[in-house]
């Protein structure tokens, strides 16, 4: 095998680390929220929800390609999962599916919520069952979210 070939094989990995790496760092609209007994309210979550849903949109521009094998796909998938996780995470987590104060927000966690294990799903064993299950939880939640804008 040459070097050539094998710097090209191991370039996908070397990017998909480096994403990783740096992405733990960027400032995000989940950053400091702070919870009360009651949840947050729309004005201070509904960035962060945008956002997430955002990711998911980038997450599933690679979706199609996953399912047909693509590699270099399933690692950019993947760093776009990492991201949702770390979005989630700075959002408080299993904190999402608690019942808030404003029930359309909850309705709106619980959807973003159930994307997250499906996407998980479709990428560890790619499959048209959890990529079509986050792909519904996501659509869901873009539509919750767009009514309480």
């Amino acid at each position: 095998m040459s070097g050539l070939t094998v710097l090209s094989r191991l370039f996908p990995t070397f990017v998909l680390i480096l994403l990783i790496a740096c992405s733990g760092n960027r400032r995000t609209a989940c950053d400091n929220l702070v919870y009360k007994e009651e949840g947050l309210t729309r004005t201070e979550f509904l960035p962060c929800a945008a956002e997430m849903i955002t990711t998911m949109d980038k997450l599933d521009s690679h979706m199609d390609t996953v399912l047909k094998g693509d590699k270099r796909a399933r690692a950019e998938a993947r760093a776009q999962y990492h991201e949702l996780g770390e979005l989630i995470k700075k959002a408080g987590g299993r904190n999402l599916v608690e019942r808030w104060q404003d029930e359309s927000l909850t309705r709106l966690n619980v959807r973003l919520w159930n994307a997250y294990p499906s996407y998980q799903g479709a990428l560890l064993i790619p499959n048209d069952v959890d990529a079509n299950a986050a792909r519904r939880s996501k659509e869901e939640a873009r539509g919750i979210y767009e009514s309480l804008r």
